[in-house]
């Protein structure tokens, strides 16, 4: 695959509903997280997340040009419920007295024939309208709930709305401002259909009608790989893995009547996971070193009285990839009564066997999972051995919503056909990778599950057949030959992990810029460099790196 090196384009390259985007340097990506415009007027794709695609865009324009009052913006979600959760959390969060928060419902037209139904479903969207001043918090509940409206759905809604969205807007309500909206409707449907072709021309679009059935094939194929014994009636399909576990966090708070207890964070994760336990709920005792000490100070304090939620965690975790000790967890939580939750989307459920020593697994179907690079999703799975399950499972009988848009959900299934063998594929590539960097004399630290004082703890979780999987971190010596490296190496570099081509990033910058002395306190370095290894050839990709490497010892010795 080409590798791009400019700014702002999509990774994959060419790919409308990609999940990544370049950041080709370690300027850009400073550039990127300070907002100068250099870079970030050249973002045109981004991780979905944090970045809201062209498609949503464009139909929360035509949307707010027929129903926004004066200065009040939109974000656009897949249904009432999560409309309703944003609502509550911009009139929780925002500084103005009984803050004006509206929802409205939109449907599209169902299909009215059976050729219709191949390519036509009615789809629901619930658009929040807000006081323009209070987006910040809304775009705040779009990254850490993981819930709002994918690319897809909004690029559908888009094609079947638009003309009339335009048509309505332009004869009473306030002018478009910006382009021509007319040949923005054109263009987006052009695209749409030149990305179609391309996708129908090489087999990665299914006929619609079998949307029900890609999700069957999903939860049991999660299922299958978990445990045979476990049913696919406990794997409940989210629109992302942060969703996953907001809904999860969700459901404890709902179901256990503890509201009063915090939970734990036990490890250093990824950002939005601290978020959630943080934002919703009592809030968070942070175990931020995730190790066998931490797991000591945490006994101390259930021992001293101090009741707690429940417990999250990353198996292993992202990017110091540290193990936690889960046997001991879960001996902790069955003694003391509290929930564990585990994030297995590093590990991945090929490679590791979680769900015996927690209630919850949640993962990111985005990442190896589907390994393509352009869909999201998720999943949260129940432990039927857990001493929670019959509540939890009475609980999402009543409330859990399928809301994975019928398209994404036919791209995770034919993405995943083969995720196992992508997966042992990229457990071999990632030894060769490691044990290249170990022979490095420009490296300080190299992370690795199989390199960390934690390993004995990822052994007791490792199946049979199963490798330490494609992530890992690595840490210069000196700042100036890990940007020379990063700068020099002819990879995708951007956000996210798990993709069928090796993916690497400056991760602290990326991800914690503005709390780099925080983060070293946990120990992790702001100068840290994330690789999620892919399927490349491995003496090809070996040459990659090597070249790369040796520009930067070259400049070290200049």
């Amino acid at each position: 695959m080409p590798v791009s090196q400019t700014i702002g384009a999509p990774i994959p390259n060419n790919t409308e509903h990609a999940v990544s985007v370049t950041l080709p340097t370690w300027e850009a990506t400073v550039g990127y997280e300070e907002g100068q415009d250099w870079v970030v007027n050249q973002m045109h794709s981004g991780y979905p997340r944090f970045f809201i695609h062209s498609k949503v865009k464009e139909l929360s324009r035509l949307l707010e040009l027929n129903y926004a009052k004066e200065n009040e913006k939109s974000m656009i979600f897949p249904s009432y419920q999560v409309a309703k959760r944003c609502r509550e959390f911009i009139r929780a969060k925002s500084l103005l007295p009984n803050c004006p928060v509206r929802i409205l419902q939109l449907s599209t037209e169902a299909p009215k024939t059976d050729e219709e139904k191949s390519y036509k479903v009615e789809a629901h969207i619930a658009v929040v309208f807000f006081p323009g001043s209070e987006f910040s918090l809304a775009k705040a509940y779009w990254q850490h709930a993981g819930e709002g409206v994918s690319s897809r759905l909004g690029e559908y809604v888009l094609n079947e709305m638009g003309e009339k969205l335009e048509s309505t807007a332009a004869k009473g309500r306030r002018p478009s401002s910006g382009r021509n909206s007319r040949s923005s409707i054109s263009s987006l449907q052009n695209n749409q259909e030149y990305s179609t072709f391309v996708e129908e021309r090489f087999g990665r679009n299914l006929d619609l009608r079998f949307a029900k059935e890609a999700k069957a094939i999903l939860r049991n194929r999660i299922a299958s790989h978990i445990s045979p014994q476990l049913g696919d009636d406990n794997v409940y399909l989210c629109c992302s893995g942060m969703n996953a576990i907001f809904l999860a966090h969700q459901m404890l708070l709902k179901t256990l009547e503890k509201k009063d207890q915090k939970s734990v964070c036990f490890g250093f994760p990824y950002v939005d996971t601290l978020n959630i336990l943080k934002k919703w709920g009592a809030g968070v005792h942070f175990y931020g070193f995730g190790d066998d000490n931490s797991l000591d100070a945490l006994e101390k304090r259930l021992e001293d009285g101090e009741p707690i939620l429940s417990l999250f965690c990353e198996c292993p975790s992202n990017p110091l990839l540290k193990t936690p000790d889960l046997i001991r967890i879960k001996k902790l939580a069955d003694k003391y009564d509290f929930a564990v939750v585990v994030d297995d989307t590093v590990g991945n459920i090929t490679n590791i066997d979680v769900i015996r020593y927690c209630d919850i697994v949640t993962s990111s179907l985005t990442k190896v999972f589907s390994g393509d690079s352009n869909v999201m999703g998720g999943s949260m799975v129940l432990n039927p051995a857990s001493k929670y399950y019959k509540i939890f499972k009475d609980y999402l009988t009543e409330n859990f919503e399928d809301i994975l848009w019928d398209q994404d959900a036919i791209y995770l299934e034919r993405n995943s056909r083969d995720f196992e063998a992508r997966s042992k594929k990229i457990n071999h590539n990632a030894v060769q990778v490691l044990e290249f960097f170990e022979k490095s004399p420009l490296l300080d630290s190299v992370y690795y599950p199989s390199t960390m004082p934690s390993k004995k703890h990822y052994d007791a979780l490792k199946k049979p057949d199963g490798g330490y999987g494609g992530l890992m971190s690595i840490v210069f010596k000196e700042q100036t030959d890990a940007v020379c490296f990063f700068n020099n190496v002819k990879l995708s570099k951007g956000p996210s992990l798990g993709t069928n081509f090796t993916l690497i990033c400056p991760y602290s910058i990326l991800a914690h810029y503005q709390e780099l002395d925080v983060i070293e306190q946990w120990g992790v370095d702001r100068n840290l460099v994330r690789l999620s290894i892919g399927l490349e050839p491995t003496q090809e990709l070996l040459a990659t790196l090597k070249e790369a490497l040796d520009t930067a010892e070259e400049q070290h010795h200049v």
